[in-house]
């Protein structure tokens, strides 16, 4: 069984249908990416499997569970768009953690996640670093490492 799946997804905004008849399935492990032009509707089935839009028609199944009328808190699922929000006074470590403080984790453990995601994407050396020293390959890097 897929980890996510759209069952004939339609968005709609007033008379306009963005989304029409969406069927997908994502396997566990899985690594997605959306590619399309401007305005096809790429953000919006994100933001649909998200919970931050809700469907006009149709279901998504995370996990084997109907989240159609969870919020979004409760979906498990994170996303990295385009434009983000990276605090230029904190290393790339403190970045990663502070998500991470907010939820009351110990320091201990933020340590060992932010490091384990650090070490899965090879970036362990970028750890101490600012935003401004950062590649745009390294941001990106950094931000998929933030979700994990």
């Amino acid at each position: 069984m897929a980890q996510v799946e759209l069952k004939n997804v339609d968005k709609s905004f007033g008379q306009t249908k963005v989304i029409k008849d969406v069927h997908l399935s994502i396997e566990k492990g899985e690594f997605v990416v959306f590619v399309g032009p401007s305005g096809c509707g790429k953000s919006t089935l994100l933001r649909l499997i998200a919970g931050l839009e809700n469907l006009s028609n149709g279901e998504i199944i995370i996990a084997d569970r109907p989240v159609m009328d969870l919020p979004p808190s409760e979906r498990g699922i994170a996303m990295v768009f385009q434009s983000y929000a990276l605090y230029p006074h904190m290393s790339v470590f403190q970045n990663m953690a502070f998500s991470l403080s907010l939820q009351k984790f110990s320091k201990d453990e933020i340590r060992k996640r932010v490091e384990a995601a650090a070490k899965i994407l090879q970036m362990e050396h970028l750890l101490d670093r600012r935003p401004a020293a950062l590649s745009v390959g390294n941001v990106s890097v950094w931000l998929l490492a933030e979700r994990l």
